[in-house]
């Protein structure tokens, strides 16, 4: 099926990658409908075509309630994701960046089933971090690679594996960090001696579009998960 007539889901499109995916995804106009679904509705620039966006709210916490609105998608983005400071604690960063991920794609996995009780047909494209490693002594890279390997147990027949650098926001947080001011001048150094440790979150944006666009050919064993993960480096280069 040609990208014209598919349809795309994406989760968690009010974040900084989120939002910059959702604008590259209506620009390109290759879906015939885009969903998001989120705690609250995006807000883009009148300059953005709107005409195929659906926006629907969810709680994330009562997901069998909302399960009607995960079927009948070919394309599935999510961006879900915080970190420890924004949710106040270990336990609901975890909830956040990892349940709510992993349990929307185990809805939208039963809701679009693949013939014969085999493979979901979804192509699901998560944005997950560099360096993420469920075996990670730091929470936020222990939680992304915690989520990678139980995405690709879900139960889809492609999952495609985002793992961007230091994220070059557009929009100010409404919260300055002092973290994310030390590490930008580090960037910045880094960029000024050659190395490249960062990536624009409108890259990383259409690096996933692209990925959803140009799928590689599936691998491994028949009624197994092909997975693909996409390192910083080709982001940059598919993205650009």
């Amino acid at each position: 099926m040609s990208e014209a007539g598919k349809k795309a889901l994406i989760l968690g499109a009010t974040g900084a990658v989120g939002k910059t995916l959702l604008r590259e995804v209506l620009l390109a106009d290759t879906y015939k409908s885009v969903t998001t679904i989120g705690r609250r509705e995006v807000k883009l620039d009148d300059s953005i075509p709107q005409s195929k966006l659906v926006q629907k709210t969810v709680d994330f916490d009562n997901l069998e309630a909302s399960r009607k609105e995960m079927k009948g998608y070919e394309d599935v983005f999510c961006c879900l994701g915080t970190t420890r400071a924004d949710a106040g604690s270990a336990e609901a960063f975890k909830k956040i960046d990892h349940d709510y991920v992993v349990n929307s794609a185990k809805i939208i996995a039963e809701e679009n089933p693949g013939t014969d009780g085999g493979l979901s047909p979804v192509h699901f494209l998560y944005c997950s971090s560099g360096a993420a490693n469920k075996n990670s002594p730091f929470l936020y890279l222990q939680s992304k690679g915690q989520t990678e390997e139980d995405l690709i147990n879900v139960g889809f027949k492609r999952v495609s594996i985002f793992r961007p650098g230091y994220l070059q926001i557009e929009e100010k947080r409404p919260q300055a960090r002092i973290a994310d001011s030390i590490l930008s001048k580090f960037m910045g150094f880094t960029r000024a001696v050659g190395w490249r440790l960062d990536v624009p979150v409108a890259v990383v944006g259409r690096a996933m579009l692209h990925a959803a666009t140009h799928p590689v050919d599936a691998t491994g064993k028949l009624g197994k998960t092909s997975s693909q993960f996409i390192e910083n480096p080709e982001i940059e280069v598919t993205g650009a």
